[in-house]
């Protein structure tokens, strides 16, 4: 007996090891899973943390801290990535820097928790241990003529945005009554000096000793500028990578889909390689030596030049170590996949303790009574975006890669809001250019106030 063929399409079986990495890894929530977890066992695993939180029974120590920042990190992510439309804009981002702080400003949260998280991310180090391996994997991972060609035209945007930025943001602020050099001094400095520790702290010791003032006042009134151009400045990363996106151009050279320069020639020679989603288990292991080792090498230098940050050691070591081939590719290879692991491991718990540790709600509040403090913020941040654009197109960079680097690096809270830019314009390869707008540029902002403070 002859018997019909089967026509019936076999079945597909997802295993549980892919539907984890298709969870973790297509850019977008699904309904069932939350970071790869079924979502039953999910709000038992959130159920857990906050009883522990309530019976003080959660350890302040660095377990604790994983486990609060990737819980609430994922489960923020998620809600954020499941939004249509907004989700191309940051709103994964944004909710895991902003939605944290709100929480627990309004104590709904176990203050247990919440401290455990805080240490954890800022007293702990483990904002060192992610920007670390950002900065060896991105480096090393990144070609070699690229670093070059990037390195030499760099100062152009840099230094015109800074200028550009002072100028005219003094001008408004004396347009409006708040004084040009207040304007300088206490909105367009803060914002674009380099972040909190590197930027702001530095800036009120300098304020304290030439105008006579307190520190701690003059710190008190610079914080609210930085965190509220942070928060400008991440919504502005995620309109940038919603109108880039699917390599969308408005203009020849706008949109470099990661790529910083326009480059001429052989474009293969330029172009940063796709971040692998895998790894090996030894080759993780050498990737996270050389990233402690140049995170160590960087605090050396620091140690007998300390008027510059250690970061910007580590990225000059790094640099080096990839323009004369100091390393075999191996090791380069192998810190570039430890980047690719921290960076899709990792930020929601990280962007989640930044929130916790960072962002003084209380702070933001008062200021907002004050709509036209809020519109020299917003105005410093899109000038400094507009600028850095226009000052890097010149030089043959893209139009977005050279507003993110320059102008939201510098606009941003240093290497925490590097991280929450990044995240929200989805491009990571660009963190040791946004390092140096951070750190190199702060520190070009308390030179150029050094020069002005006398004028006061």
């Amino acid at each position: 007996m002859v018997t019909a063929k089967d026509t019936t399409a076999p079945t597909t079986r997802v295993t549980p090891v892919e539907e984890i990495e298709g969870d973790l890894h297509d850019g977008r929530g699904r309904i069932g899973t939350i970071a790869g977890i079924r979502w039953p066992y999910y709000v038992l695993l959130l159920a857990v943390l906050i009883v522990a939180g309530y019976l003080g029974a959660l350890p302040d120590e660095m377990i604790s801290g994983f486990a609060i920042t990737m819980v609430l990190g994922g489960l923020l992510w998620w809600v954020g990535s499941i939004i249509p439309f907004i989700r191309d804009y940051g709103a994964p981002t944004v909710l895991c820097v902003v939605l944290p702080a709100v929480i627990a400003g309004m104590g709904l949260l176990p203050d247990a928790l919440v401290e455990a998280a805080t240490n954890f991310t800022s007293g702990y180090g483990f904002i060192n241990f992610y920007i670390s391996a950002l900065i060896a994997g991105s480096i090393l991972g990144m070609p070699r003529k690229l670093l070059i060609s990037a390195g030499a035209r760099y100062g152009v945007p840099l230094l015109g945005m800074v200028v550009t930025v002072l100028a005219s943001i003094g001008a408004l602020s004396a347009l409006v009554g708040r004084g040009f050099f207040d304007g300088i001094f206490f909105i367009a400095a803060p914002i674009i000096g380099g972040g909190v520790g590197a930027g702001a702290v530095p800036m009120s010791e300098m304020y304290a000793a030439q105008m006579g003032v307190d520190a701690g006042d003059a710190l008190s009134q610079i914080i609210p500028a930085v965190i509220i151009g942070n928060i400008f400045t991440i919504i502005i990363a995620g309109v940038l990578n919603g109108l880039g996106k699917n390599g969308r151009q408005m203009f020849t050279g706008f949109n470099g889909q990661g790529n910083l320069l326009r480059a001429a020639g052989d474009k293969d020679e330029y172009k940063m390689p796709e971040r692998s989603t895998a790894a090996r288990f030894n080759v993780l292991i050498v990737g996270v030596i050389f990233a402690a080792l140049l995170y160590t090498l960087g605090q050396v230098i620091g140690h007998f030049v300390p008027a510059v940050h250690p970061y910007a050691w580590t990225i000059l070591a790094a640099a080096l170590i990839k323009i004369f081939g100091l390393l075999p590719q191996t090791y380069e290879d192998a810190a570039s996949g430890w980047f690719s692991f921290v960076a899709a491991a990792w930020t929601p718990a990280l962007l989640v303790g930044i929130s916790f540790a960072y962002i003084d709600v209380s702070a933001v509040l008062a200021l907002i009574s004050d709509p036209m403090y809020l519109v020299l913020v917003l105005c410093t941040v899109l000038i400094a975006a507009l600028a850095a654009g226009a000052f890097g197109y010149l030089v043959k960079m893209y139009f977005i890669e050279s507003t993110i680097c320059v102008g939201l690096g510098m606009t941003d809270m240093g290497g925490t809001g590097d991280v929450a830019v990044l995240s929200a314009a989805n491009r990571f390869e660009l963190m040791p250019f946004m390092q140096i707008s951070s750190r190199l540029g702060g520190a070009l902002v308390l030179l150029i106030l050094s020069f002005l403070l006398p004028f006061v």
